[in-house]
């Protein structure tokens, strides 16, 4: 199974954790890193967290913000490691797909997750009723 490591800014990854195990009860092979002002600490925290979700499958970072801090150093070391990706711009709907898919080969999990993420980005659009003829048929 792919594990997982869920990253941002302040309480981003508590939160999105909160919000998915409310549907899908308690995740196994995941590490949560909020990230609060100290980037050499974070480094060494999501460092850590890969070593302890990896049982060979691979290791998919998700991160709030591309380019962001946390998006930066997960990239910073998956560049030194083989089976580890990196995914900025997580939403609530690719996390949670993403648990229900974490058999595929890693490359194919992280091209299913952006799917799902872009896939469910929606903008609610209200639709005008037709309006009825009257009574005289006109």
């Amino acid at each position: 199974m792919i594990g997982i490591v869920l990253t941002g800014h302040g309480s981003f990854p508590n939160g999105m954790l909160q919000s998915v195990e409310l549907i899908t009860g308690e995740v196994k092979q995941i590490e949560v890193i909020p990230f609060e002002e100290n980037k050499d600490e974070l480094e060494k925290e999501i460092a850590k967290a890969i070593e302890n979700v990896d049982t060979g499958f691979g290791v998919l970072c998700f991160t709030d913000l591309a380019g962001g801090t946390p998006f930066n150093v997960c990239s910073s070391i998956a560049s030194t490691k083989k089976d580890v990706r990196v995914i900025g711009g997580t939403n609530s709907p690719m996390l949670l797909s993403g648990l229900f898919q974490r058999e595929l080969n890693i490359d194919d999990f992280a091209k299913a997750v952006i799917n799902e993420g872009k896939d469910n980005i929606k903008q609610f659009v209200l639709k005008k009723k037709k309006a009825a003829p009257d009574d005289n048929g006109i």
